[in-house]
């Protein structure tokens, strides 16, 4: 075999595992083989259906921070703005007694509400993304905690526990809603002119705008979608347990832009898919699935994912540079 040859099965095979879509597979099935050797009845469709149902609550909230760091922003506040949105359920079920309708659009308006917030800051007013979300990050979580009052709020009244506990292939309905929004993200992200115009401003914001993108404008929508997915993943919360709560979402920012992170998405902004995403959030809480049901130390839990998540930001760095020798 020439030297010729080789160089190009060795380019083509770097190219595979750069690939965020193949390369997250890889990392998935060697955690598999490793679990099923040490706890052989790992391989079963109990365990698969747990991971896969699990992986929704964060999952939810990665597609919308996503968006956010496509545009070349973070928003920290999709934990707790999830959190919020499900506390605007419970007492509009609780305490108001709407049905069930009302309440979830209650929900979903209370994520986009914050989101608007956040984009109008960061985009009107100048500020940094970091700052917004951190402080309407603390402000969610203080208006959820002072709604609860540090106690469940109940939404049993809109009856809609039989339609959690149907389990299809083991699956709850909450886990198609999910698959839904990933193949709905995906039609945003690569069908439609916002998509291309989300890259855009996330490669290159000075280009767009010369090119004639209003990116204020389309960095505001992405603020704004993070908070209705954000608030799908409280409504999530607040579906699965029957009732909501303020704990609920807390740490979620920070697994979710692990998982972006995992799943391809530029940090930098500018690339990414929803499809990567979604293999990057099943990674994730496979892995940390893996590790609680081997009776793994938490600390050392907190180390493996820590490495994860600088392998992935290497491979991010790795899969721009063989980008740019393409462009040469």
């Amino acid at each position: 075999m020439s030297e010729r040859q080789k160089n190009r099965k060795s380019g083509l095979a770097l190219r595979i595992l750069l690939n965020p879509e193949i390369g997250i597979l890889i990392p998935i099935l060697l955690v598999c083989v490793v679990t099923t050797i040490l706890k052989p009845n790992f391989l079963t469709w109990r365990y698969i259906s747990s991971i896969l149902v699990g992986s929704i609550f964060i999952g939810a909230a990665t597609l919308g921070e996503c968006l956010v760091i496509m545009s070349g922003e973070i928003d920290l506040s999709v934990g707790y703005n999830g959190c919020l949105a499900g506390v605007v359920m419970g007492i509009a079920a609780s305490a108001w007694g709407l049905p069930l309708a009302v309440c979830l659009l209650m929900c979903l308006a209370a994520g986009a509400a914050v989101g608007a917030v956040n984009g109008f800051c960061v985009c009107q007013l100048g500020l940094s993304s970091w700052i917004t979300t951190l402080a309407t990050q603390f402000i969610c979580q203080g208006l959820a905690v002072t709604i609860c009052q540090g106690q469940p709020l109940s939404i049993m009244s809109l009856g809609t526990s039989e339609f959690v506990r149907e389990k299809p292939l083991g699956l709850n309905w909450l886990f198609f809603i999910f698959i839904v929004l990933i193949l709905l993200l995906d039609i945003l992200l690569r069908r439609t002119r916002y998509g291309y115009y989300l890259r855009s401003v996330g490669g290159n914001q000075d280009a767009s705008i010369m090119a004639g993108i209003n990116a204020k404008r389309v960095k505001i929508i992405a603020f704004v979608l993070a908070g209705v997915f954000a608030a799908v993943g409280g409504m999530f919360d607040v579906l699965n347990a029957g009732a909501s709560n303020s704990v609920f979402g807390n740490g979620r920012e920070f697994r979710a832009i692990i998982c972006c992170a995992i799943g391809g998405i530029s940090m930098s902004g500018g690339a990414g898919s929803s499809f990567g995403v979604a293999l990057g959030v099943l990674l994730f809480h496979t892995l940390w699935y893996c590790l609680r049901i081997l009776d793994v130390n938490t600390n050392l839990q907190l180390v493996l994912i820590g490495l994860i998540l600088v392998l992935s930001v290497i491979m991010d760095v790795q899969r721009k540079r063989l980008e740019a020798r393409k462009m040469v």
